[in-house]
């Protein structure tokens, strides 16, 4: 910054001068302004504990340039605020002399300008670029995608889930699963278990209502177990698991029924279970219907969106009680909300939920300019939002993607959360949130599910053709 200012003075005032050549900036006494880097991680808003500017010594600014020191106190005691007025600052200092001390003066100026005021622009704090990309074709469109808890293989469920395939990370097909019938599957649900040797997923044809999701041996491409889900005996919607995610070590798995109050015979909609027995660790029930589900803070909390109410739900995961609700969405006039999309940050700090359906009221709403700007809005500047768990309080909008949001699911490193839109965009959306610094990746057909590898370098998100795999950089 400050070689760009001293550059344009010194083209304002015409060359008349330059420092002396044997002079140079690095006999200056100044220390250098502290790197951004120390304060990336920082979770204070930007601007609210940051070091005082850097001093500068201007005594020896003025020895270094040649420049009288009760000269450069003209200049001094009026220093410019702005690139505008240190313009015409030098400017006006042409007028009491032509010489090149003037120049040089206004170099100093230049100099204090910009070690005292660079600090307000805020960091380019995160960036990423793509490395390379992978294809992993299967049959039909993919609908689901998980990588195991080391990263070796990835698996996708596709054509409606009628197959599961597995690769190892370079690109190989390990197995694929033919899932004989079972209904079309379009929650984004999949998992590895056993040390990623086995697959959870729904359950195929002619299982029991009572099933909640089923287990296949990857190796032996055969259905192995079948589990129950919260209500043994209740009907099919009050136990299937619609949207279910393990924990990072694959020991744990937390799923959610589309059951919910207005179901005659509800009592719960959540269980929790030790994959290493399929024994339920724990079930609870929450007052509305599930729309999304994610394991966060370090596996500890359980996040829930929830159908038409606006609301996400926050529970212990262990022993189901509830943490804490927070309105994502206020009750409108204009229609309703479904939080299909939720996703936790590692530390248990955020929750990012996205709007996957919303539904307009007609009657006296119909075709108003009031509707048809929260529909709008909707499906775009307010699809996505990001809140604090603490508090409920929201802490930015994403206004870039385009609704309906399909999947989303935050960096195990922290350094940013990813999301799919319904326009062919994977987005990387991280730290300060507030100034909106994101990456997006235009993927070749819409997608509707992702999944972050364990080390964050790489997502797999499906196509109509399967799956791609961007390998990533990442700086913070």
């Amino acid at each position: 910054m400050a070689n760009w200012l001293i550059a344009a003075q010194l083209q304002t005032l015409g060359g008349m001068a330059n420092p002396s050549p044997k002079r140079s900036l690095t006999g200056l006494s100044a220390e250098p302004r502290p790197s951004w880097n120390s304060y990336q991680r920082s979770r204070k808003p930007y601007g609210t504990d940051l070091p005082a500017a850097p001093a500068f010594d201007f005594q020896q600014l003025c020895e270094t340039f040649g420049v009288n020191t009760q000269v450069a106190l003209l200049g001094r005691n009026s220093r410019p605020h702005d690139a505008k007025t240190a313009r015409q600052c030098a400017g006006d200092m042409t007028v009491l002399s032509t010489n090149g001390a003037v120049a040089r003066l206004a170099l100093i100026c230049i100099i204090g300008f910009a070690f005292t005021t660079a600090r307000s622009q805020p960091p380019d704090a995160f960036s990423v670029k793509v490395v390379s990309q992978l294809d992993l074709p299967a049959f039909g469109a993919g609908v689901a995608v998980a990588w195991s808890e080391d990263g070796s293989r990835v698996a996708v469920a596709s054509q409606f889930g009628d197959f599961l395939t597995v690769w190892d990370s370079s690109g190989h097909r390990v197995n694929q699963i033919r899932r004989a019938g079972g209904g079309p599957t379009l929650g984004g649900s999949i998992a590895f278990v056993a040390g990623s040797s086995r697959l959870v997923f729904p359950p195929p044809d002619a299982v029991p209502d009572s099933a909640a999701f089923s287990v296949w041996d990857i190796a032996a491409a055969k259905l192995v177990a079948t589990v129950n889900g919260p209500q043994p005996g209740d009907e099919y919607a009050l136990n299937r698991a619609d949207h279910f995610m393990t924990s990072h070590d694959e020991t744990i798995l937390a799923m959610a029924t589309r059951g919910g109050p207005s179901w005659k015979r509800f009592r719960n909609n959540i269980a929790v279970f030790d994959t290493r027995s399929w024994q339920p660790l724990r079930t609870a029930a929450v007052p509305h219907s599930v729309s999304s589900l994610c394991l966060f803070g370090h596996d500890r909390l359980l996040g829930l969106g929830t159908v038409n109410s606006g609301v996400l739900v926050v529970l212990d995961a262990l022993s189901g009680a509830t943490m804490t609700e927070i309105r994502a969405y206020k009750n409108s006039k204009y229609g309703a909300v479904l939080l299909g999309v939720i996703a936790g940050s590692p530390d248990g700090d955020l929750l990012l939920t996205g709007v996957s359906s919303w539904i307009l009221n007609g009657g006296a709403y119909h075709d108003t300019p009031e509707l048809k700007a929260w529909d709008t809005a909707m499906g775009s500047t307010e699809a996505v939002r990001l809140f604090r768990v603490k508090d409920g309080a929201r802490v930015a909008s994403f206004p870039a993607a385009r609704g309906p949001i399909r999947q989303a699911q935050w960096d195990p490193k922290g350094r940013y959360v990813a999301f799919v839109d319904n326009d062919r965009g994977l987005f990387l959306w991280g730290p300060p949130w507030q100034h909106l610094s994101y990456k997006k990746i235009d993927l070749p057909t819409k997608s509707f599910a992702l999944s972050v590898s364990p080390d964050g370098n790489r997502i797999a998100v499906t196509t109509d053709h399967g799956a791609r795999v961007y390998s990533l950089a990442v700086v913070q």
